[in-house]
């Protein structure tokens, strides 16, 4: 034990682990600061660029750090090893992203309806230059959307177009979404609301079209991210999942599904 006392310190093992122990509270404050709205997607995305640098640098420090505690027999160990677990965490959020950006069409702006998608128009006049521009979908977009998302789909309901549109709302609602307007049309009306990613809080546009088609009501569903030319299927995921929360709003109104009091 008292050779311990003259072996070197691995240079590298504290700053990593100081370094990693910054990333990581940096993400946690200022993801918290997005998704609560004191500061802004443009600033945040700058932010979390900066995290990613900070963790890599931490990793290749602490790897660096352990591979001269090993072969040298530096001390240092224990704060190489949380640095690594640090950074680890910290670059968890930009590899599940890469992940989706590898799995999923780059796109950003998605419809049940891909020829003639719901539009928007509330959302149109809000949205500034640092956002993406709203248009129609183009032709290629198109395709690689319906080859990766068959499962976007109209959803037509034996329900008068008004109890649908409080159905909407009602899904809205609990989703978390904050309604934008509503828009007339002859056949029907478009709701719009601002849609939430899950942890961070990304902003995208919904429109959701309701048409009279006889003795029911269609349903399709627009969902375009406000920033960056890459979903990774978060607006797929959100037209999916709003459907089919409508799809069990929609059995509870008209008794198919009884929910116990």
């Amino acid at each position: 034990m008292a050779r311990d006392d003259y072996r070197q310190y691995a240079p590298q093992a504290r700053p990593a682990r100081g370094i990693a122990f910054f990333a990581l509270v940096l993400l946690v404050v200022a993801g918290l600061g997005h998704r609560f709205g004191s500061i802004a997607t443009p600033e945040f995305l700058w932010v979390l660029g900066i995290v990613a640098g900070l963790g890599a640098l931490a990793l290749v420090l602490a790897v660096i750090g352990l591979r001269r505690i090993w072969i040298e027999d530096d001390a240092g160990t224990g704060p190489a090893v949380v640095a690594v677990l640090l950074a680890l965490i910290v670059l968890a959020p930009f590899g599940v992203a890469a992940e989706g950006a590898l799995t999923h069409p780059r796109l950003f702006d998605v419809s049940t309806d891909r020829a003639t998608p719901p539009q928007f128009v509330v959302a149109a006049e809000n949205r500034d230059e640092r956002m993406n521009a709203i248009g129609a979908i183009a032709p290629d977009d198109a395709d690689a959307m319906g080859q990766a998302y068959p499962e976007l789909v109209a959803r037509s309901y034996a329900l008068p177009l008004a109890d649908l549109a409080q159905a909407v709302l009602r899904v809205a609602d609990a989703r978390g979404f904050t309604p934008l307007g509503r828009t007339s049309a002859a056949d029907g009306e478009t709701l719009e609301f601002i849609g939430y990613s899950a942890v961070l809080a990304f902003p995208s546009d919904v429109a959701i079209r309701l048409r009279a088609e006889g003795e029911t009501t269609r349903v399709d569903m627009r969902s375009a991210s406000r920033y960056g030319d890459h979903d990774q299927g978060e607006n797929a995921k959100r037209i999916v999942n709003f459907l089919d929360a409508l799809d069990y709003e929609v059995d509870v109104m008209t008794g198919v599904i009884v929910e116990e009091e």
